[in-house]
């Protein structure tokens, strides 16, 4: 399914920006779609944390596990969009993540690679548990 044209579709040789694909998945994650989440990553994708890259999940069977389990115990998870920025390939986004009303917000990046319409590396460096600017 990681063939050309990719989560993106269009026309042929027609590819979304990483940014798109990235707004595409950050959708679907706060729908807790999980099927559209799923088809804007490769086949082979791999999700990584840093500074070490202990892998968090390989492959879109990785992704489902992990993810189907994140949305099934937390329904209230969503991720709003705090800043993006795009260069080529890569898309980098600043989120505040949050589980609901009571809960504390957390402050994630997330750095996507995209190729031939799929997202097909992610980043997360660690999660910061207090506001942007340290507030």
């Amino acid at each position: 399914m990681s063939g050309a044209g990719g989560a993106g579709g269009g026309a042929a040789g027609a590819e979304p920006s990483a940014a798109a694909l990235a707004q595409r998945q950050l959708d679907a994650y706060n729908a807790h779609d999980l099927e559209a989440f799923l088809l804007c990553y490769a086949e082979d994708v791999e999700v990584r944390r840093l500074p070490g890259g202990e892998s968090i999940a390989a492959g879109r069977a990785g992704m489902r596990k992990v993810y189907g389990d994140l949305f099934a115990s937390r329904p209230g998870r969503r991720a709003d969009l705090l800043a993006r920025m795009e260069c080529g390939r890569f898309c980098v986004d600043h989120e505040r993540v949050s589980d609901g009303p009571g809960t504390p917000d957390r402050f994630a990046v997330a750095i996507y690679e995209c190729e031939g319409g799929w997202i097909r590396r992610v980043w997360f460096p660690p999660v910061a548990e207090e506001g942007p600017g340290g507030a």
